[in-house]
């Protein structure tokens, strides 16, 4: 069964077991009582939960856990730590665990280019973006002729001016930082240019020249996507797809 599936059948069950207490509740047949608030913020992080640990999503396993202990402040007893103290807290334990189990966790920028075309089925899957090995990258980022181009920024600001006259595809993944990533200088290899964004607490510019026309397909949790200025026509369309989590991305017209 495709995981995108079972995602939506948790989501089917959590609401109708919301619907189910909701009748119950005014009946008065059960012998506890929480807010209809309590409920559906209890079915929306609880099934989020779900999805991020079958998911492997150490993002979402963390912060569902901590908006739950949010939800539930008073009946635990720790209304002074929320939510503020409460966010900081998970934020020092997803980022202790990114460095406990994470692989390849590096503190600071790297700019590949893959020289070999990929699937874009397979770019994004489930809140992560899959690359090829690395013997398929390299460093020269300063190319006229790269297609896909991966940018990977994590605790740390990065600007990135990508000068490729025969663009396809550019993938961002961007955690604990501020990214901007320049598309002016660039021409895009045919009428489709791909932007691929998983972002997680964090910034993330992009600056696109007037004439290409932005399709917005991001999923922003908790956050938002701007665009400022207007496009000319003309040009190529761009594909933002991908997810925000807690964090802004501004798209800017030059």
């Amino acid at each position: 069964m495709r995981k995108q599936k079972i995602k939506e059948i948790l989501w089917g069950i959590g609401l109708v077991a919301a619907a189910v207490y909701i009748i119950m509740n005014q009946l008065n047949l059960l012998s506890f009582h929480l807010g209809l608030g309590t409920i559906v913020w209890t079915v929306i992080f609880g099934i989020t939960l779900i999805n991020s640990i079958a998911g492997r999503s150490m993002f979402g396993m963390v912060f569902s856990v901590a908006f739950l202990l949010i939800v539930y402040a008073k009946p635990l007893h720790i209304t002074k730590i929320v939510p503020w103290t409460l966010l900081l807290a998970a934020c020092l334990v997803y980022v202790g665990l990114c460095l406990i189990f994470s692989k390849k966790w590096h503190l600071g920028t790297s700019l590949f280019v893959n020289h070999r075309r990929i699937s874009r089925d397979r770019d994004w899957e489930d809140g992560e973006f899959e690359t090829a090995d690395e013997d398929n990258f390299s460093f020269a980022g300063k190319k006229e002729d790269e297609r896909d181009i991966v940018i990977n920024q994590r605790l740390s600001e990065v600007s990135r001016y990508v000068h490729s006259q025969n663009l396809e595809s550019v993938t961002i993944n961007s955690t604990f930082g501020e990214t901007a990533v320049f598309l002016d200088d660039a021409k895009a290899a045919g009428d489709t240019v791909i932007i691929n964004l998983n972002a997680s607490m964090g910034e993330v510019t992009i600056y696109l020249p007037l004439s290409w026309q932005i399709e917005d397909r991001l999923e922003a949790v908790f956050g938002e996507v701007e665009i400022n200025g207007t496009s000319t026509g003309g040009g190529p369309r761009v594909i933002l797809q991908g997810t925000s989590k807690f964090g802004g991305v501004t798209i800017n017209y030059v």
